[in-house]
């Protein structure tokens, strides 16, 4: 059990990292490398090999590819396909541009929130740092879109009623400010309780049942496979409705 001074974390359930840097007789509190403590590695590391899974196996199922898909070629096929019908309801015409970075985006924060549930390791989406740099990136590409394809008539809602201008201008700017915020909180929120669900339910196993083996915590682990399915897919969804509003054509009237 470890409490920041930050407030970021309250319980954290052991990872290789910590067990390494607690032989090696130093802490993860106290100990700095290049200036930050050791605690904010931890998310970076495991967000670097929750990349390297999936590229490896992106990898594995491409390399030889074959016209009747079979084994793992056939489900990322299925994946493809599910993610394009997924998102061809909100951005149209443009699903095939934008489908690989919001496809992208959906399997890595899945199998981010589902890391946790591997023993020694840890969701990097625990920490707001990992949900809070997501959300700006999201941020960044449909401000960057809606320019690209509207130019400076992007800017034209900001001061739409044009008669209230005044008044709307700093209403849509905050407005723009909070959607990253709530996307990085709403995703860090939901997974920082159910791994402190998870996390006191392991704590409290021995103590319930003694020296009996019953994993106390497997109903949690169940609902922790839904809800992270269901918080990847609102993050998804909601940055995509962003980023069509953005780009959308005052003539097709969304």
């Amino acid at each position: 059990m470890s409490a920041p001074k930050s407030g970021e974390m309250v319980l954290h359930l052991p990872t290789f990292i910590s067990l390494l840097v607690e032989k090696a007789g130093l802490d993860m509190e106290h100990t700095r490398y290049l200036g930050i403590e050791l605690k904010y590695y931890v998310p970076i590391i495991m967000s670097f090999l929750v990349g390297c899974l999936l590229v490896g196996f992106a990898l594995l199922a491409t390399r030889r590819m074959e016209k009747i898909p079979r084994g793992s070629q056939a489900f990322v096929e299925v994946v493809v396909e599910g993610m394009y019908n997924f998102l061809h309801d909100m951005l149209g015409k443009h699903t095939s541009r934008y489908l690989p970075f919001f496809g992208t985006l959906f399997i890595f924060i899945l199998v981010m929130n589902l890391w946790g549930l591997i023993p020694l390791m840890e969701s990097p989406t625990h920490y707001m740092n990992t949900t809070l740099s997501m959300a700006i990136v999201v941020f960044v590409l449909y401000n960057f879109e809606g320019i690209r394809i509207k130019k400076l008539g992007y800017f034209k809602h900001y001061f739409e009623p044009i008669f209230l201008a005044p008044l709307m201008f700093p209403l849509h700017v905050i407005g723009e400010v909070v959607r990253p915020a709530s996307l990085s909180i709403r995703l860090y929120g939901n997974l920082t309780g159910e791994g402190l669900t998870l996390g006191v339910l392991v704590f409290l196993t021995p103590w319930i049942f003694g020296n009996i083996p019953v994993p106390f915590h497997l109903f949690m682990v169940l609902l922790a496979l839904l809800f992270s399915t269901i918080q990847a897919t609102i993050f998804t969804m909601l940055s995509t409705v962003y980023l069509s509003l953005a780009i959308e054509e005052h003539e097709e009237g969304h």
